[in-house]
């Protein structure tokens, strides 16, 4: 991998560093279920990763960052799962299900299925779960049992969340999907014995070996590939979660997360999940959380830290409170921010060889971003809020970045740069100007705009630039109808344009396609932007 620079050895990271290499890569970002290919149901499976390598690679793209993979019940909102650990069963493969690969009655029964799942813009979720449960139930039923059962037996001996986690998936079964607050406060031996007793407990563990078999597989093909794979990890839990049923003594029920009023929003947010015991979760020697860390570890090469300033201190609001209006710092004294922060930090970076890159956008205290640059850890640059906030409030060129940042156009949870530069015109003139134009900026952004903005990154001193999909395909044409139809996630509502966007074109198209991709690669890998930026 290199030599690393002396300032990244003498970090409490320089292990993790050693691991990937300290060099600028570029990546793609976009969430698994918005991949579209020749061979899905409806939905992005695990089975599209190696193709999106391919793609990646002939891109020049060396990273694939997903938003988090974790069982989400019934939902759709990929921050708001069951379980920290459990994957999501509407991610199997269902044509790549062991043991049914060559089975022609088997894959007649997908295809079927996949023709009864409309091709359109969005994901239909309910629908995509409800034929998915369905056909892994059957395939259950087709692999031999005794076979079977000795494999899963192991597989949960070597997967020790699974008995919190198959209780309480098999009881919200049972229960019509309610909250645990409803059915679970009495004996949990109790609980789990019934549960063991269902079909359900064993249709749950299926689910997750085929899961996992399936995304170890991935893994192992991209690495071939030279692509990393980079996770998400939520900062919180749901309190609807296996996790917090299981082990209520390591959160705070009486309270919620959330953020204080700011300039965007004057009754701030209520996210309504618990907040962590951490003097318990340390009297243990943080078992939860490095257990977390270590499933993660068994997928990725990278995670992205979500809310990193939560670690230092978290917006705690009241029970009972709608808005995050009422609430306070927790630790309330801020002189304990940094020692704080940097214990939480420092046990995740022991628990795993995984490089973290930690999301610190939005107000951030100084201890914050100091920690993290002591520690070697990467926060984010999104190119539109870099800005010099304390000075004359106009943007921060790339090449002034941080070497140890990760660079980007726009994230999950803001609109597309396209969309952008429409609904905000004297910015656009700014950037227009910086990018040394002269005259009227363009009301729409152009392709050639587009990229050159890209290129702009690119020469930047960022160690990595990762887009979003839809910045990639854009200026290719490639994203049909308005730039707001393409966004991932609006924050603060709730609706059918929430996490369901699908990517317009399968990834075999994309790959097909040599002159396009090497266009692409040719505008953020620009002459002159590789190797190691100047220090």
């Amino acid at each position: 991998m290199g030599e690393l620079p002396e300032d990244l050895r003498r970090t409490d990271a320089s292990l993790h560093w050693e691991r990937v290499g300290a060099r600028p890569r570029r990546g793609v970002c976009v969430p698994l279920s918005s991949l579209r290919s020749g061979r899905d149901c409806g939905i992005g499976d695990l089975a599209d990763l190696p193709i999106l390598g391919e793609w990646c690679r002939s891109i020049g793209a060396e990273v694939i960052q997903l938003l988090p993979l974790n069982d989400l019940g019934k939902g759709s909102c990929p921050y708001s799962a069951l379980s920290a650990f459990a994957l999501d069963p509407a991610y199997v493969a269902l044509d790549r299900i062991p043991g049914l690969e060559e089975d022609r009655e088997w894959q007649a029964k997908v295809d079927e299925a996949r023709r009864a799942i409309p091709s359109g813009s969005r994901v239909e979720w309910e629908r995509v779960r409800a034929v998915k449960e369905d056909l892994i139930a059957d395939a259950a039923r087709r692999i031999d049992g005794s076979v079977l059962r000795g494999i899963l037996r192991i597989f949960r001996d070597e997967n020790p969340w699974l008995e919190d986690y198959l209780p309480f998936r098999v009881q919200k079964d049972l229960h019509g999907q309610a909250s645990w607050e409803e059915w679970g406060t009495g004996n949990r031996e109790v609980l789990a014995r019934e549960a063991r007793e269902t079909d359900r407990w064993f249709l749950h563990l299926f689910a997750q070996w085929v899961l996992d078999l399936q995304f170890r597989q991935a893994r192992e093909s991209l690495r071939g590939q030279g692509v990393l794979l980079e996770g998400d990890i939520p900062i919180l839990v749901g309190r609807d979660s296996a996790d917090v049923w299981a082990r209520p003594d390591l959160f705070h029920l009486d309270v919620s997360a959330g953020a204080p009023p700011d300039m965007y929003s004057q009754d701030g947010q209520n996210w309504g999940f618990p907040t962590y015991r951490w003097d318990r979760m340390e009297a243990e020697g943080d078992r939860w959380w490095r257990g977390r860390l270590r499933q993660a570890e068994r997928y990725y090469d990278l995670y992205r830290i979500d809310h990193v300033v939560g670690f230092f201190r978290i917006w705690t609001i009241p029970s009972g409170e709608k808005t995050g209006r009422t609430g306070r710092f927790v630790p309330e004294d801020e002189s304990l921010w940094g020692s704080h922060g940097s214990r939480i930090l420092r046990m995740m970076l022991s628990a795993t060889g995984m490089l973290p890159l930690a999301e610190d956008l939005g107000t951030i205290p100084d201890v914050c971003r100091e920690t993290l640059l002591r520690m070697g850890i990467c926060g984010f640059k999104v190119q539109r809020w870099e800005k010099r906030w304390k000075g004359d409030r106009r943007f921060i060129p790339p090449a002034e970045y941080p070497l140890l940042s990760m660079a980007t156009l726009s994230t999950h949870d803001s609109e597309i740069l396209a969309q952008w530069w429409e609904e905000n015109p004297s910015e656009r003139q700014e950037l227009h100007g910086v990018l040394g134009h002269s005259g009227e900026a363009p009301a729409r952004l152009t392709p050639d705009l587009h990229r050159e903005i890209q290129g702009w990154l690119a020469r930047g001193r960022s160690l990595f630039l990762v887009l979003l999909m839809q910045e990639i395909l854009w200026p290719e044409g490639l994203l049909p109808g308005s730039p707001a139809d393409h966004r991932i996630n609006l924050p603060g509502t709730v609706g059918p344009w929430n996490w369901t966007w699908r990517c317009p074109v399968e990834l075999e198209d994309l790959l097909g396609d040599p002159s396009r991709n090497s266009r692409i690669r040719g505008a953020w890998t620009p002459e002159g932007s590789g190797g190691m930026p100047s220090r």
